[in-house]
């Protein structure tokens, strides 16, 4: 098994952390604590190689804590993933894996780096972010504009 195969089609090559910011004011989250979060998964780069095709990706993810006392965290991560096809998918098909499949993996991915930053900030507690419906996030922002 190849544990880097997302979707018949796809790849993920890696990951890296683009930017991180963290601004911080709680040492232990409460458990009625006012939550907020957001993502914007940004426009892929694509282009096609000898072998296929290669995209680009960055998610970027907006966390905010605010609780009792005037405490605030707020956390900021870009996390780009690469990719490259598969088993002769045509550009079109490629384009389509990376914007849900790849996007899916990357919001996975940082669920874990998200996860294991704020354990190690907080003296009690971490955030974990919900799961993302990749389809519907995209739903919602074409019904935006």
């Amino acid at each position: 098994m190849d544990y880097n195969i997302i979707a018949s089609g796809i790849e993920l090559v890696g990951t890296t952390v683009k930017n991180i910011a963290v601004e911080n004011g709680i040492v232990d989250i409460e458990k009625d604590a006012k939550r907020n979060f957001g993502l914007s998964i940004n426009e892929p780069y694509f282009d096609e190689t000898e072998e296929g095709f290669f995209s680009q990706m960055i998610i970027d993810f907006d966390i905010e804590i605010e609780q009792s006392d005037e405490q605030k965290f707020k956390f900021k991560l870009s996390l780009e993933g690469a990719f490259i096809s598969h088993d002769g998918v045509d550009r079109e098909e490629f384009r389509q894996l990376v914007a849900v499949n790849g996007a899916a993996a990357l919001v996975g991915i940082a669920r874990g780096k998200i996860e294991t930053i704020t354990a190690n900030i907080f003296h009690k507690g971490k955030i974990v972010i919900p799961f993302v419906n990749v389809v519907d996030y995209y739903k919602s922002v074409a019904e935006e504009k």
